[in-house]
């Protein structure tokens, strides 16, 4: 089959999104199929990091705003495909896909990642007049959806109206089991950021205020161990009033800031370093790709109940889960993993045998194929 993937943001520039669409094109090259990258153009000369696997096509764009544009282009460079597969939001791409579908007649199965919510009144204006107009056709008309999950589906602005007998099957976040797996602790990360001896807490994401650093933060300051310590991994405009919160609260010693680190070199090392992870979100976090990350490591996690995050975890068995915001529930579970570390390497077990057999990249790319193949004889 020939495939056009359609997505905003896309490898180097980093995102949950991007990171899907990249595994999920791979995969499909690897099963022999012709596939395409249609994304936007950053405005860089030179991409070292683009893969030989497919083509990588960067759009540029008269009117760009945020992680989208207008690519009034796309719309006829559509017309040799297969199956298009459009990960949604891609506000300036979507609408040339269903314009392609209302009159070439082009099929296109649709990953709906999570709902857009303005920060100022003009973009949430804009979205209010957008969705019902645009979003309920897009999604209406699509052949197939895939998301995080049905109870996350469920809860986003295009729950009222999903067409449930075109949702699918389809796993929707992976990981590298190769990758991502147990193994030593690498001894220079342990003396550069002084975790000897230490219980290592770990948060990895964008550090935006919708992750919950700022309550895992506080609950740090409420446990008095000083071997129980935080390793902070990720960037973001909030970095340094997260810092000033750690001095603040007289835990900077123990609230270790890691700075971001990248898949293809040592993120994976970082989830070695912890005895559990923590992804205290509040809200917006559609899935939770660092969760399934963790776990494949061989490390239990701690999550709050937000539909995405929660499915991945058999609370008691595999991690645990916490009532959202609440910093006495945070508190109390990061105490039962940091208490006792051999139970809490059997949850990690659990948790890596329960990846390797549900949430691999190649079980998701041959999932895909199937559905591609079924909407192409449609």
């Amino acid at each position: 089959m020939k495939i056009a993937q359609i997505i905003g943001t896309f490898p180097p520039l980093h995102g949950g999104m991007g990171y899907i669409c990249f595994h999920n094109s791979m995969q499909l090259a690897k099963r022999d199929h012709d596939v395409t990258v249609f994304t936007l153009n950053y405005g860089r000369t030179v991409y070292e990091t683009d893969p030989e696997e497919f083509q990588i096509v960067r759009l540029k764009t008269p009117v760009k705003y945020g992680d989208a544009g207008m690519v009034p282009q796309l719309y006829r460079m559509l017309d040799s495909f297969d199956i298009i597969h459009l990960h949604y939001p891609f506000f300036g791409a979507a609408e040339y896909v269903y314009l392609a579908h209302l009159f070439k007649k082009k099929n296109y199965f649709l990953t709906y990642h999570m709902d857009v919510f303005g920060d100022t009144k003009l973009k949430k204006l804009v979205i209010t007049g957008y969705e019902p107009l645009l979003t309920k056709r897009i999604v209406n008309s699509s052949q197939g959806i895939c998301s995080p999950g049905n109870e996350y589906l469920k809860s986003t602005k295009a729950g009222a109206f999903i067409p449930w007998s075109k949702v699918t099957t389809v796993g929707y976040g992976g990981v590298d089991v190769k990758r991502y797996m147990p193994r030593e602790k690498e001894k220079h990360l342990i003396q550069k950021h002084g975790l000897e001896n230490k219980t290592v807490a770990l948060f990895v994401g964008n550090l935006i205020p919708f992750k919950g650093l700022h309550i895992l933060i506080d609950v740090i300051a409420e446990i008095e161990d000083e071997t129980l310590v935080l390793l902070v991994v990720g960037g973001g405009y909030s970095e340094a009033l997260y810092k000033k919160q750690a001095e603040e609260r007289e835990v900077i010693k123990r609230v270790i800031f890691a700075g971001p680190q990248f898949p293809d070199k040592e993120l994976p090392a970082y989830y070695n370093l912890c005895d559990f992870l923590v992804l205290p979100s509040t809200h917006s976090e559609s899935f939770g790709l660092v969760v399934i990350e963790a776990m494949a490591s061989g490390k239990p996690v701690i999550v709050s109940a937000l539909p995405g995050p929660s499915q991945l975890v058999n609370h008691g068995v595999d991690g645990l889960i916490t009532k959202i915001g609440s910093r006495t529930d945070l508190k109390n579970s990061i105490l039962f993993m940091a208490e006792d570390q051999s139970r809490c390497e059997k949850m990690g077990e659990l948790a890596r045998k329960k990846v390797v057999g549900k949430y691999t990249w190649e079980k998701i790319g041959e999932e895909l194929e199937c559905e591609f193949k079924r909407i192409v004889c449609l």
